[in-house]
């Protein structure tokens, strides 16, 4: 239950984050910005041409026209703010290879809404963009903790990516353009009717889930274009009794508290996750524990029989193994599995329709068992159980897979993910202009110099 007596927590958020400055952010945190932002552009540019975004590009044309402020990354293109925004962010989730573990996808969400934004704030300097960010990453995990945490809330139905990280996207926005306390609670307040994006998806694998952030990111901008133009938004949008976001969305499972314990002290961009693989989140630990028995012996002669022992979240979210389109196969974590036993990898190239044929990794991923483990564990962990053919059996349990929070990418595995993403969408030289941008953000950058990068020549 809510606490009584309590201000409304928008008007609290909205408070904060339109005071925050650069110079309050911890370096560490500032650093989490640089490499999020760079993981971020890596995946969008890599997403540029799928039929997702491709979509919104024709789609985004018609709607708002031709032209624009706001650069299309990967593109020679320009578009208005909320029309990059849309572009953008679902290229960024095209592939699945954007972060994880904030709203959950923040990167899609936030990156792509404040960068759209930007040709709008006059006077903006590397300190905003990077306050922004932060702020970004922040509200959109603080709205899935609320809301009971990721199962809690998935597992209803909701898409968090979309249902929460369009109030990520507003704060974000509000605070690059410098909106004062009002205009960004009645922003926020806005964003509650745009908060949407269920799971249904998962039925046929549509291509609505890389959809969710390019909507968030884009309805973000609009909430704070239609809040700074005079339109108000409810104080109480995640308190209201009948409406709130929390009651509706949440229901018993609410929890008030996250929305606002640790309040500039517990930066939640420190909970988010840079993925090594091209798969969903959920298939990394049991990915990398296949990799490691791999490395040490086991392959597809000497193993009879395959079990992974994950949450029951993941079962539900992850146990298929028909896979037919490239979602199919990103959330599939028998086929996930398959290709690092036959192929040893799970990289961007294992997930192309020539593997998605291969008749032996379709037979292992058959021959694949997801069960829910007995014994408690993350969304994130998984047990793998290797039978081999001379009887003997080998388990490697992974709670903490490479790029979370605790156990991170080191810096040069964030940067060269980048790179073999970027370089051949932008070329090496503009590629690494970018980067160089990106990573000097808070030492001298100029906002120009990160977007001028990221746009492709007009022919």
């Amino acid at each position: 239950m809510r606490p009584d007596n309590t201000r409304p927590a928008a008007e609290t958020l909205a408070a904060f984050y339109a005071g925050l400055r650069v110079q309050d952010l911890p370096p560490e945190t500032i650093h989490a910005v640089r490499r999020h932002v760079l993981d971020t552009l890596g995946a969008a540019l890599a997403g540029v041409r799928q039929p997702e975004p491709e979509a919104a590009f024709a789609t985004a044309r018609i709607a708002y026209g031709d032209g624009g402020p706001a650069l299309l990354w990967g593109r020679a293109q320009t578009a208005a703010p909320a029309a990059a925004a849309l572009v953008n962010g679902t290229a960024a989730h095209a592939l699945e290879l954007d972060d994880a573990s904030g709203c959950d996808h923040s990167g899609a969400v936030v990156v792509p809404a404040v960068l759209a934004a930007l040709p709008l704030a006059a006077g903006a300097d590397e300190g905003d963009l990077i306050a922004a960010v932060a702020i970004g990453y922040d509200l959109g995990r603080r709205v899935l903790e609320a809301s009971g945490g990721y199962n809690a809330h998935n597992n209803a139905g909701w898409h968090s990516t979309g249902t929460c990280g369009v109030f990520g996207a507003a704060a974000a926005v509000a605070r690059l353009l410098a909106c004062d306390e009002a205009t960004t609670r009645n922003a926020l307040g806005i964003a509650g009717s745009f908060a949407s994006g269920t799971w249904a998806f998962m039925s046929d694998g549509a291509m609505t889930k890389r959809l969710h952030p390019g909507h968030a990111a884009a309805s973000g901008v609009l909430a704070v274009l239609l809040a700074r133009s005079g339109m108000t938004g409810p104080a109480a949008i995640f308190d209201a009794p009948w409406g709130g976001f929390l009651p509706t969305y949440a229901r018993g499972e609410a929890d008030w508290a996250a929305l606002t314990i640790g309040l500039g002290s517990d930066w939640r961009i420190h909970r988010s996750s840079i993925k090594p693989y091209a798969s969903c989140r959920g298939t990394h630990a049991a990915v990398e524990a296949m990799l490691r028995l791999r490395g040490e012996g086991a392959s597809v002669r000497n193993v009879s029989a395959i079990r992974v022992n994950v949450h029951p979240t993941i079962v539900r979210m992850c146990g298929a193994t028909s896979v037919t389109t490239l979602l199919d196969a990103q959330m599939s974590l028998p086929y996930a599995v398959a290709v690092a036993v036959v192929h040893g990898a799970a990289d961007l190239p294992m997930f192309s329709e020539a593997v998605r044929r291969d008749p032996a990794v379709l037979d292992q991923a058959r021959r694949v068992e997801v069960v829910e483990s007995t014994e408690p564990m993350t969304n994130v962990a998984a047990e793998l159980v290797l039978d081999f053919t001379d009887g003997v059996q080998r388990r490697l349990r992974i709670d903490v897979p490479a790029g979370s929070a605790t156990n991170p990418l080191p810096d040069d595995g964030v940067i060269a993910k980048y790179r073999s993403l970027a370089a051949p969408i932008l070329g090496a030289r503009q590629a690494a202009a970018l980067e160089d941008a990106v990573l000097r953000l808070g030492r001298g950058v100029q906002p120009a110099e990160l977007l001028g990068a990221l746009h492709l020549p007009v022919l």
